[in-house]
This record gives C-alpha cells, structure tokens and sequence, in this order.
C-alpha cells in the first residue's frame, strides 16, 4: 500500500533533510496520516540522492522512496524504527521502513501543498527482491498477495534456505516406510460419502477446534518436520479419542528426541519420524512424545505441559503487519542450534504433566499415507489433518494471503506443514495449510496453495483413523 505524502516548496536552508524551512531545492511535507513534516529534495536521474545529512544522523540514510510532485521523484531519510537526525522520529510508513520526520509545528511555509506517494518497493529491499514482487503484481491471473517482509527484504530471494527443514525426499522415505512395514498405504477408495466442495477439520469436529486451531512458531529452528508431524497428531489423537485426550503433542520431544539418524533437530529431517517416534514400538524406538505447549506456556493451552517449545516466537516470512515478535536473526529472536537431548519435564510443568515416563502419548495400529487429492480429502475426512511437505520457491517468502501458486523464482528448499482441510475460490481449488511461523503471519497463521502447487499433494502421512492412543501414566487405552 502507497501512503500519500502531501508537500509543498520550501524556503531557503542549509543542507538536506532538516527540520522546515527546507533548502531552495527541496519541498516540504507531511505523510497523510502521520503526524511529522520532512524536507525532501529531488533524486537524479540514476535515482540517487543528496548525501549530506544533518549533523547527529545515526542509522537513517537518503533513499529516493517519493514518487510524485514537480519533478517526479524525491528523496527522504529512510530508517528502521531508529536513526533519525535529532528532534526527528521515525514514520513507519511503509512494511519494511519509514521516513524521518520532524514534529508538524516545525513547519514554516504556506505554499499550497503537493501530494506526492512512499513507495515501498524502493525502501531498503533488494533489487532482486523488488523486482520480483513487482514481477508478481504485474502478472495477469495471480491469486495471492506479494509484499516485502522484514526479515528478508534487504536480500536477494532465496533467503529463506535455512527454514526449509524437511531435508529428505518425501516420497523416498515414505516409500522406504512402506518397504520396512513402518507405512502402509491407504488406497483411494469407493464409498458412498461424496467429497464436499470444502472441508476444515475444525469445523468438522467440533469437540477438537482447540487443538486443531492451535497454530505454533518453530522459531528460527528448520524443525518444521517435528512440528507438523506433533501437530497432526495432536489433532488425530484428539478426534480419535473423541476429545478425552486433547492435549498438545512436544514438538520439543519431538525435534530434539525423536527422529533417528535421519532427523537432525534445527538442521531439518523428515516427515516419516515424528510417526516412528510416536508410534509405540516404532522403527525408531516408539518412544512416544509428552505433552507441551508453546514458548513460555504462550497459546491456548498455556503453562503446565511437560514440554513447552524452548525457543522465543519469531517473525518470520511475509510482511510484518501486526505481528509483535522480532524478525528471524535479530535480537530476541537468534539463530537456533538444536537442543540437547532432554529426559525430564519443565520445572513449571504441573499434574498430570509432570512425570516425564509417564507422560509419554503413543499410539498402537498403522501409519497410513495417503497420495493425490481424493486419496489425501479420503484420509482426512476419515481421521483429521496430516502432515505434507512441499517445495518452498522463493516467491513464497514474499506471500501476504490469497491462494498461493508458483510465480516468480528458483526452488529454495522443502517444507512440512499440517493440511486441515481444502476449498475452491473463483472456481480454484486450494488446499488450507496451518503453518508453523506464529498466528500473526499469512492469513491467521494458514496458507492456502493451489492443488498440486510444488507437490502439496503428492504424499501424506499421519496415524490410522482406528490408531489406539494412550498415555503412559493412564492404566488403559482409550479404544475407539
């Protein structure tokens, strides 16, 4: 969004960028909206800008981001929240950045005022990066939204590599799942039940929305394949039970204990072993995963888990929006190594969760997969969301809502996620997708993608409908 910038000529002064009256080749201005007023000279034809700053300017450079006026295009001080010369603050007037401004009453003309535009994509973003979102805006028939996000804007696409944690291909270890008898594969079947239009396993049952809706943040770790498969398993534990046991599933226990050789915490894995690990006598090991909840007790289910998530809620790729948290590689939110291997429950963690042993939740019965998209809507319409991997192009660090496809950039990587349901907009058809990077990014913390967009649909894996879930500590099974 383009935030209007109403200006006026100025007087006389000496430099650029300082308080009203403004230099003779500078006009001066106020952002709509926002109370401040700069002095912006013109950009030259190569789109640079007059590099003498006030005296005490810190981190805030000339950037030609105005578009507009007597001679088209003009500079101001751009900044990210700090910098600016003293008796200015920063204007975030745009996603990425703000402009300085100083306080309105410092204005000192009455020249009738000019609009003039902010323009984001000029604002501390990569060329590369720039060019790329205004490749998508400029292409007829796309379906979602582009816009610069914070933590990867000032580079080039393809940033987002280290996030991408699902490191092995789906299909080979599926299929290696199946050759093991680990996995048996669930056939598209007939049935009498006709597949709806839409579907959102929330709204289907009801008694699980809870945990269904409980959207995570994996913080800046590539255990993306933990979390979708503790995800998918909370629900389907959950829906198989009939909500007697609606508890959060570690993706703590799950990253940093599970996995087996192939499975290496924040350094990615795959889909396959949070299933191996859940699965009571499972290939590796069977050990099952506690409960625990989000960073700090922080989500629905607040504090008292076995195993909160030890790692602080990151931004992460999309615009920044209302999302609170700070941006991947900064401080508060830093580069995560894998956690050590860990045997007991957080000090905080309250009855029943208490006793690491025995709060350990596994299941007995198949791992199913299921392929292509009446066998996935088959498999979850019969037991609840699964967990699919897809590949990540580096347009997607730009999404911002809408039915996401394949538009502009090279392959960065895989990436697990939980698939809740599906739907169709404008007569296309779209997978809903919970994420793992907090409920402020994309739409609420989901995506949708188009059916068959980077493999989204090409396997699927989760506990049989008829999976047997217990708890260590509980005398009995729940039987369904």
């Amino acid at each position: 969004m383009k935030s209007a910038v109403v200006l006026a000529l100025g007087t006389t002064a000496a430099g650029h960028y300082g308080k009203p009256p403004c230099a003779s080749d500078e006009i001066a201005g106020n952002i709509a909206g926002w109370n401040g007023t700069l002095c912006a000279p013109p950009c030259d034809d190569q789109g640079k800008c007059p590099t003498d700053v006030p005296a005490g300017t810190w981190k805030a450079t000339p950037q030609c981001v105005l578009n507009g006026g007597p001679k088209g295009h003009y500079c101001a001080l751009g900044c990210k929240l700090v910098g600016c010369p003293p008796g200015a603050h920063c204007a975030m007037v745009g996603i990425v950045t703000g402009v300085c401004v100083y306080p309105n009453n410092t204005r000192a003309d009455s020249t009738p005022a000019q609009e003039l535009t902010f323009d984001p994509l000029k604002a501390g973003v990569h060329p590369e990066r720039a060019a790329q979102i205004q490749e998508i805006q400029n292409t007829p028939g796309v379906l979602w939204k582009a816009a610069a996000h914070p933590r990867f804007a000032d580079q080039a696409p393809g940033a987002s590599k280290t996030m991408c944690g699902v490191t092995v291909d789906p299909a080979k270890s599926i299929e290696e799942g199946i050759k093991n008898g680990e996995i048996v594969k669930q056939e598209l079947t007939a049935t009498n039940t006709a597949i709806p239009d839409s579907f959102d396993s929330a709204e289907h049952w009801p008694q699980c929305a809870k945990v269904i809706g409980d959207i995570r943040d994996q913080s800046n770790c590539g255990c993306c394949w933990a979390f979708a498969g503790a995800e998918a398993a909370s629900d389907r534990m959950c829906i198989a039970t009939n909500a007697t046991k609606m508890v959060p599933l570690s993706a703590q226990d799950v990253c940093f204990n599970g996995g087996g050789m192939m499975s290496m915490g924040c350094n990615g894995g795959q889909i396959t072993s949070p299933w191996s690990y859940m699965k009571k006598g499972g290939f590796f090991g069977g050990k099952g995963a506690v409960s625990g909840g989000q960073y700090q007790g922080s989500g629905p289910f607040g504090k008292g888990m076995c195993a909160d998530f030890s790692m602080p809620h990151c931004h992460h790729h999309g615009p920044q929006g209302k999302d609170p948290y700070p941006a991947e590689n900064t401080k508060g939110c830093p580069h995560q190594e894998s956690a050590p291997k860990f045997s007991k429950c957080d000090a905080d963690a309250k009855a029943p969760h208490d006793d690491f042993a025995k709060d350990k939740y596994t299941y007995t019965g198949n791992t199913i997969t299921a392929n292509g998209v009446e066998g996935i809507q088959q498999a979850i319409m019969a037991g609840g969301p699964m967990e699919v991997a897809f590949t990540v192009y580096s347009d997607f660090e730009n999404y911002a809502g809408g039915i996401y496809h394949h538009v502009s950039g090279q392959p960065v990587g895989g990436h697990a996620v939980k698939v809740v349901g599906w739907g169709v907009e404008n007569g296309v058809k779209y997978w809903k997708i919970a994420n793992s990077w907090n409920p402020y990014w994309g739409e609420d913390g989901y995506f949708r993608i188009k059916f068959g967009e980077g493999g989204i649909d090409a396997q699927a894996i989760a506990s049989a409908p008829d999976a047997k879930w217990a708890r260590a500590g509980d005398s009995e099974e729940v039987v369904v």
